[in-house]
């Protein structure tokens, strides 16, 4: 009987329309135009662009400029015949210094900073690398609850349309029994009530033909958003869902939190903000760095007229800055004990999620085989209610209590696949490894 169930549901899903979307392909539309792994890897590119900006704790900056002046102010037309090396005896002239003729200057310049000592930067720089390392880890645990939302999406619409097939089927053989039942009220073999029960019948299974369509689309909808789709088009999956079979599960929870990825983003999470403390008490002490520049001053653009250049060194010691320093300090080592805390939170939660998910894949199992039994035993008793009720020897009631429990049965059964299968996603998703063959 299940098997033929299963046969009706795959037929009635081929005949409708819309775009055929398997699990494998709806996965791989996922990893490619999914919104929340593509903001993942944004968030990444981010973090890889600070940890490239750290760098600049060792290595120089260089600038090259071009700057032009035209003046007449006393000071600067004396100080730009200077740099161009064409001062002459007529300049000391103090009519000429007090008022004189308008000058145009090019500057080219070539300008470095080189770092020498900033330890706080080493250790910004080690912070840099951790966070990182934290997000890559973040966006492959992103990819994993993706996958997983997909499937349990995908599986959803699976369900909801294997659902409407049961109903139809029901609705069937409901039409027919009313049919049949006005036909036996016409002739006074059965009551009025017994007619309105047949009625009130089909109609509920109207209603919940109308509920599960409506949860077709909202299913529909919410699983192209995951796949990134913007179109009216209805997906139609073309997995099914499929009793259990054998599972290779094998991780510990010790396992699940030392080598999930999620956790490990959480470990370099705490080394980081642990580095970033450093980083700030680091501040305290003194920072060395060179400089210097080499440049061309001429009347002309790009012109290499004059030439002089400068190398020098800075010590610096910020000696107090208000309480700047001390507060970042204060927020460095709280945004540690945010991360430890969070941390330890997810351990345990990994734990319980872990065993919630095991006890539930029992309980599935269970439940199918139960559902699995009463399908059968619910298909024998309405095929022998059908025969008695036509040859006028059961009530009407009897035998719409007898389709109902059959279709309700149906329905448990397929309820109970979804079960199982999410719990099996569930513990694939704890273990980021694929448990089934």
């Amino acid at each position: 009987m299940i098997h033929r169930l299963v046969i009706i549901l795959v037929t009635a899903q081929t005949l409708m329309a819309g775009e055929n979307l398997s699990l494998e392909e709806a996965l791989r539309r996922a990893k490619t135009n999914n919104f929340d792994l593509l903001q993942a890897r944004y968030e990444t590119d981010y973090a890889r662009g600070d940890k490239n900006k750290s760098y600049s704790v060792f290595l120089p900056q260089i600038t090259l400029s071009e700057m032009a002046i035209t003046t007449t102010d006393p000071l600067n037309v004396f100080g730009f015949k200077l740099k161009q090396e064409i001062v002459a005896q007529s300049d000391f002239n103090p009519t000429l210094l007090n008022d004189p003729k308008r000058i145009d200057n090019f500057t080219t310049k070539i300008e470095f900073k080189q770092p020498l000592i900033n330890p706080d930067g080493l250790w910004g720089k080690s912070a840099a690398h951790n966070a990182l390392n934290a997000m890559e880890q973040k966006e492959m645990r992103t990819g994993f609850y993706i996958e997983f939302a997909v499937k349990a999406k995908y599986y959803e619409l699976v369900l909801a349309r294997q659902s409407l097939a049961v109903i139809d089927k029901s609705l069937e053989a409901a039409r027919a029994n009313r049919d049949l039942a006005k036909n036996y009220f016409d002739q006074g073999m059965i009551t009025q009530s017994d007619f309105l029960f047949a009625d009130v019948r089909l109609l509920d299974l109207e209603n919940k033909k109308n509920e599960t369509e409506n949860s077709i689309k909202n299913t529909n909808e919410a699983l192209k958003l995951l796949l990134g789709i913007d179109n009216y088009e209805e997906i139609i999956p073309t997995d099914s869902l499929e009793p259990p079979k054998s599972l290779n599960f094998l991780k510990s929870i010790e396992n699940i939190n030392n080598d999930r990825s999620d956790m490990r983003a959480m470990k370099s999470g705490m080394l980081a903000s642990q580095q970033m403390i450093r980083m700030q008490e680091f501040k305290f002490l003194p920072s060395l760095n060179a400089f210097g520049s080499y440049e061309w001053n001429d009347k002309k653009l790009f012109g290499t007229g004059g030439k002089n250049w400068m190398v020098g060194a800075m010590l610096k010691w910020d000696i107090f800055t208000g309480f700047d320093q001390v507060g970042e300090i204060q927020k460095a080592k709280a945004k540690y004990q945010l991360a430890k805390n969070a941390y330890q939170q997810n351990r345990l939660k990994n734990k319980n999620d872990l065993e919630t998910a095991l006890r539930n894949l029992e309980t599935a199992k269970k439940k199918i085989t139960l559902t699995g039994k009463a399908i059968q035993q619910a298909s024998e008793n309405f095929r022998i209610l059908t025969d008695r009720y036509s040859k006028g020897m059961e009530k009407t009631t009897d035998l719409l209590n007898a389709e109902a429990m059959l279709a309700n049965a149906q329905l448990d059964y397929l309820n109970a696949l979804y079960f199982y299968t999410m719990n099996v996603f569930m513990l694939e998703l704890l273990s980021e490894e694929k448990i089934t063959d």
